[in-house]
């Protein structure tokens, strides 16, 4: 199902143009080798262009004939690939190996243009013709051409991939060179077999192209389906022959999975785990508001996205920026993971756009919580939420591996929360001996979602007054003496929370009557009789609900309970005194 939602998104994008055709690829270039008309090299033509962001240089994205698979054998490239292939140079102290690529290069370029006679072919041909030992002295040859020490440096020792350029021109210009790489590359010699991905008898791929640009995986790609040892292969047959898949398919899910990975507006990495959606017209409509409820920071366009989605799940016909979103059209959403040279599927999501619309509504909807006057943002991103679950002063600011995966795949899927987010949440506001806003909302979704016939009457977005869940009341109870500690002593730089909190949460008969005889203490210093009186009334209405005796232990879930307690009760005191300001 995978692989054939990626081949129908690839050729909904070749109908419109919008991805390249079989047989070519967006291959990163560095240099250009300009060509004489004799085939000498006259010019190195720069082609890298300055990044979206910072002063750095990297290479341009040109269409060019599909790049090979490289293990560890020889294999080159038609018209572009590094200076060891281009031009035989030994970068590696491996003379022989450098004379092996430098006619590897010279074959597969002479092959495919044996029957182009145009102007730019011959040019190419008389390169193609020259020997070995010309280019000894390359390094001198660059010299000679005004290259600078960072050019040559980068063409020699860095594997920046080199372009011929006859009579300083695209070689793609010619109509003739690409109609013969386009007749070179559909004619294989692989043996014929029925494709599992589209049921046609169609040469079967022995390799499928790599994917760029998973987070953590290879620099030079790594393979979603592979078979790289002898204890993967079965009935006698080796590599991509055992689940056979025709090179025509192998092709078209790589291209497009390529494009979906190196599309940074729509992107989104969660940990380890990097993420695309699609549908299967390839629309990018979808993808927008998809893409920015996860990775929006704009409150103007975060407000839109929530209404965005409010109106699909209520039905309504929805535009955006122009486009019609249909709720009923299949939506796919992808995490993948790096695994070695291989690429590991974290979870694969088929459903309409309007349901996982719908399971997003429910959980921005659990997440809804009170919040203070500096929150600009009504919903929290996945990036926020996972971020609190990390020590804000390790060097390393990324959760746990497979963390983000999990979160993303139970709020897509309306899946319940993992238990790795709670407890790395309960971990951090015992460390931290505090809990903000976005702990407070990821607690309470997580108690609604996970023990929803337990707290559904209880849990509410703002302090909940009429509670008589008696952890929740612990937690009151502890903002409420954290407030007569403050009220007795104005400006106090240091409360209990610094000292008791993490111990109030967890065995509260051992802590609590220590914090209520230090209260009487703190409210006989009060010497406003107004503030005495509504500490002392505030002291007792939350007592009169918990009773005598404290519980000996709080459990996980009550733990959570406790923090809400606290964090809703503190919130509606600060929000009182802002109502008064």
């Amino acid at each position: 199902m995978l692989l054939q939602s990626l081949v129908k998104l690839y050729e909904a994008w070749a109908d419109k143009g919008e991805i390249e055709k079989l047989g070519w690829n967006p291959v990163k270039i560095s240099y250009g080798i300009s060509l004489d008309e004799d085939g000498n090299v006259d010019e190195i033509i720069h082609l890298k262009t300055n990044a979206p962001k910072g002063n750095k240089e990297i290479p341009s994205l040109i269409s060019l004939p599909m790049p090979v698979k490289r293990s560890v054998g020889v294999a080159s490239n038609f018209l572009y690939d590094n200076v060891t292939y281009v031009f035989g140079y030994d970068n590696s102290n491996k003379p022989d190996r450098a004379k092996q690529c430098f006619d590897c290069f010279r074959n597969v370029g002479n092959k495919v243009l044996e029957n182009t006679d145009d102007e730019f072919s011959s040019v190419i041909k008389k390169f193609l013709q020259k020997d070995y030992s010309e280019f000894e002295n390359l390094s001198d040859l660059l010299t000679n051409l005004n290259c600078t020490e960072n050019t040559i440096d980068d063409i020699l020792n860095k594997g920046a991939n080199l372009l011929l350029m006859p009579l300083g021109k695209f070689p793609t210009d010619s109509k003739a060179i690409c109609e013969s790489w386009n007749s070179y590359y559909e004619h294989s010699n692989a043996p014929k077999g029925i494709c599992l991905v589209t049921g046609k008898d169609d040469h079967i791929a022995k390799l499928h192209p790599v994917i760029k640009g998973i987070r953590g995986a290879q620099a030079a790609g790594a393979s979603l389906v592979s078979f790289n040892a002898t204890a993967f292969d079965s009935y006698g047959k080796e590599n991509g022959y055992n689940a056979p898949v025709s090179e025509y398919a192998a092709f078209a899910y790589t291209s497009a999975l390529n494009k979906l990975v190196s599309d940074n507006d729509h992107r989104i990495f969660a940990g380890d785990t990097t993420v695309v959606c699609w549908t299967e017209d390839g629309e990018s409509a979808y993808q927008d508001v998809f893409a920015g409820i996860f990775n929006s920071d704009d409150e103007v366009k975060q407000k839109d996205l929530h209404d965005t989605i409010v109106s699909i799940v209520n039905g309504n016909e929805v535009k955006w920026e122009g486009i019609p979103l249909n709720p009923s059209n299949n939506f796919y959403i992808l995490g993948i993971s790096p695994n070695s040279a291989r690429l590991s599927v974290r979870f694969f999501i088929q459903n309409t756009f309007g349901k996982v619309m719908e399971n997003l509504l429910k959980n921005q909807q659990r997440m809804e919580m009170v919040k203070p006057g500096f929150e600009k943002f009504d919903y929290i991103p996945l990036w926020r939420i996972l971020g609190e679950t990390v020590n804000k002063k390790s060097r390393d600011k990324k959760c746990k591996p497979h963390l983000a995966g999990d979160v993303l795949n139970s709020i897509i899927n309306d899946y319940n929360y993992p238990s790795t987010l709670y407890y790395g949440i309960l971990g951090r506001i015992s460390a931290e001996q505090n809990i903000n806003w976005v702990k407070a909302s990821v607690l309470k979704a997580y108690l609604l979602k996970n023990y929803d016939s337990k707290y559904k009457e209880e849990i509410t977005v703002d302090y909940n007054e009429n509670s008589n869940n008696k952890a929740y009341l612990l937690g009151v109870l502890f903002s409420n003496l954290e407030e007569i500690q403050n009220t007795a002593n104005p400006g106090i730089k240091s409360t209990i929370r610094d000292r008791y909190f993490t111990a109030a949460s967890s065995t509260p008969s051992r802590v609590f009557p220590i914090l209520i005889d230090l209260a009487q203490n703190h409210i006989k210093k009060i010497s406003n009789v107004g503030a005495k009186v509504n500490c002392q009334k505030m002291l007792t209405e939350t007592m009169s609900k918990l009773g005598d005796k404290f519980p000996n232990r709080l459990k996980l879930d009550e733990k959570g309970m406790f923090q809400l307690g606290y964090y809703q009760r503190t919130q509606e005191r600060f929000t009182g005194k802002e109502d008064k300001e």
